[in-house]
């Protein structure tokens, strides 16, 4: 008798713990998906358009709910659906021009509203005019439509960006850059 019991006190375990490893699997990946749909989302930076700022392969968690409330800075980093295109390209870029601006590339730097923007966060070695054949091109004004930013890699040699696919539409802005936490040796918070 009391064999049996015992058998039965452990299919009954048994049962109970694959039932609750269920429910808390379905718990997991309901807030799992919640929290990527809508609070944030993990992103690869991939190749070197954001050099030295952010290395290829560094992996950056980027939060959602502020772009819907905040308005968007000169200077962030931001994450992006690439606009013009059939396939959905995310790319992470620098928000360099606001609406309504006018934008000129002209020996190698960026005036804003004609005055030289000063981009503190690039080597200075950088030059921010050696395209051919693009949106904005050297010694040509550009006035920013509304609603629309001009997005630039801060390694602008090796950077596909707002000077050749033009300025981005805000509703293609998904994200800002909150975190990178891997590598682990620079784990860092986006400023």
């Amino acid at each position: 008798m009391v064999v049996k019991i015992a058998i039965v006190k452990r299919k009954y375990n048994l049962l109970h713990f694959i039932v609750d490893l269920i429910e808390i699997s379905m718990i997991s990946a309901f807030l799992f998906g919640v929290t990527y749909i809508f609070i944030g989302q993990l992103t690869e930076v991939s190749g070197n358009s954001m050099y030295p700022n952010y290395l290829d392969k560094e992996k950056i968690i980027a939060e959602k709910v502020s772009i819907k409330v905040r308005p968007i800075k000169r200077g962030e980093v931001v994450i992006f659906v690439k606009p013009n295109t059939q396939e959905r390209y995310i790319l992470i870029k620098r928000v360099i021009g606001l609406p309504g601006e006018i934008i000129k590339l002209s020996q190698g730097y960026v005036y804003i509203n004609g005055e030289k923007l000063d981009e503190y966060y690039l080597d200075s070695e950088v030059n921010t005019n050696e395209i051919q054949d693009g949106v904005l091109t050297e010694n040509t004004e550009y006035e920013i439509p509304s609603n629309s930013y001009i997005l630039l890699g801060d390694n602008r040699k090796e950077s596909t960006d707002s000077r050749y696919f033009g300025p981005v539409p805000g509703d293609n802005i998904i994200a800002r850059a909150a975190i990178v936490f891997y590598p682990i040796d620079r784990i860092r918070i986006v400023k």
